[in-house]
């Protein structure tokens, strides 16, 4: 079978299920792909023509130029820190199989959702800030610092603290996330600052998120509330049967901004986070391969 669309993902992305059921539920052919079980498959690459084969469990396949598009739910480089030390035969089976996936840009005739190198760039939070003030959004005042000082000169009053990249690590048997946390920069000493790098940004007041999904040219906003009301920090930590979404339509100038920005950052697909106040729309953050499916059901 020759698939029009290539989905690369995880055993249990979400996402890729509900691509993967859509797609076949309007009769597109598609292969998936998950990382997890690429050894059990047979694949050969030819870079030139291009022209992949893959013999597998679920048949052979052939992946050429009549492939439409690639849905790429990978990471572009490993986040997670493992509990105990990874043997090298591992590290090299994980590091090759990765460059193996990034290889398949070859196949740039098709539509990708999105380009391993574009996506890259785009998981910079400090290149995020720096493409979006370019494309017309409020940005908060933000530094990316290890000194306290001038943390501490910079947000004299509350402030917000973000790592510069999605954390991902591992104590053991349990998997530790990093959220954005609000506080006052004399609670940071120079002797916990200095050891990493974060993000030190403006904390904005009396805020309601916003989450916008472009998709190519259609874009889909909702307004996320708790009880009819903003919330404070991150809401992510919020309970799930306790968050609102509010389907909104943006403003002009806002939309053409998340216009401009996916194509400043060369992106097809993104989750952009803004958040709104009385003085006005401001950009937070863009996910290159954000999640949408908890939205599906709202």
């Amino acid at each position: 079978m020759n698939p029009r669309v290539l989905v690369l993902s995880g055993l249990y992305d979400f996402s890729s299920d509900l691509v993967s059921l859509e797609l076949k539920k309007i009769g597109v052919s598609y292969l998936r792909l998950n990382r997890e079980q690429l050894s059990q498959h047979r694949l050969t690459l030819d870079p030139t023509v291009p022209e992949l084969t893959i013999d597998g469990p679920a048949g052979n396949h052939r992946v050429d130029l009549s492939l439409d598009s690639v849905f790429f739910r990978q990471p572009v480089f490993l986040r997670n820190t493992p509990g105990t030390p990874i043997p090298p035969e591992d590290q090299l089976e994980r590091s090759q199989w990765m460059a193996f996936l990034r290889s398949l840009c070859v196949f740039k005739h098709a539509r990708w959702m999105n380009n391993p190198t574009a996506t890259y760039l785009a998981e910079s939070k400090p290149y995020q800030l720096f493409a979006a003030s370019k494309c017309g959004f409020k940005v908060p005042k933000t530094l990316a610092t290890n000194d306290a000082i001038q943390i501490q000169n910079n947000f004299p009053e509350s402030l917000v603290i973000k790592s510069l990249d999605t954390v991902l690590l591992r104590d053991g048997d349990d998997c530790l996330f990093t959220y954005t946390t609000i506080l006052s920069s004399l609670e940071l000493t120079e002797e916990e600052v200095s050891t990493a790098p974060l993000l030190a940004q403006t904390a904005l007041k009396d805020k309601i998120d916003l989450r916008v999904t472009v998709v190519g040219d259609d874009i889909f906003s909702v307004r996320i509330l708790s009880k009819g009301s903003g919330i404070p920090g991150d809401w992510r930590i919020i309970p799930k049967e306790i968050l609102e979404y509010e389907d909104i339509v943006l403003d002009e100038e806002t939309t053409k901004s998340c216009h401009q920005l996916i194509k400043e950052l060369g992106l097809d697909f993104a989750a952009i986070d803004l958040i709104e106040t009385s003085d006005g729309i401001y950009f937070i953050e863009i996910n290159p391969t954000g999640e949408w499916g908890w939205l599906s059901n709202t």
